[in-house]
């Protein structure tokens, strides 16, 4: 198996944080870097196994999967739907952007707890 070092950059720690949504401190971004490193290293030694013959599966045990009939009952309206929704605009739901512009933009600030976020439809 290959013993290749993956070199993860704090910019790419807090790139990928911002995008989970998630809080990085600094002080952690260097325990971080080398956490995410071993697990992109374990995951390149996991592609160089042969597995020519080995059927894919989805779980590590067989498991019964009982299928239902697939028949339309009853649901909500658009109306319905959007009338649970914090905000809606026209016939869409209004949520937070994830991404800002088509290259190199970054994502938003994530909505404030108590649902005060004033953003716009995405």
């Amino acid at each position: 198996m290959g013993e290749g070092r993956t070199t993860v950059t704090a910019q790419e720690i807090r790139a990928t944080a911002e995008l989970a949504r998630l809080l990085v401190r600094e002080a952690d971004l260097e325990r971080l870097r080398g956490e995410l490193a071993a697990l992109l290293d374990y995951a390149a030694q996991l592609a160089e196994v042969d597995v020519t013959g080995v059927p894919p599966t989805t779980h590590a045990v067989e498991l019964a999967c009982p299928l239902r009939e697939d028949v339309v009952g009853r649901h909500d309206s658009r109306a319905e739907a959007l009338s649970n929704a914090p905000a809606s605009e026209g016939a869409f739901f209004v949520v937070p952007a994830v991404f800002a512009g088509a290259a190199g933009g970054s994502a938003a600030a994530p909505a404030e707890a108590d649902g005060s976020d004033d953003q716009g439809a995405s």
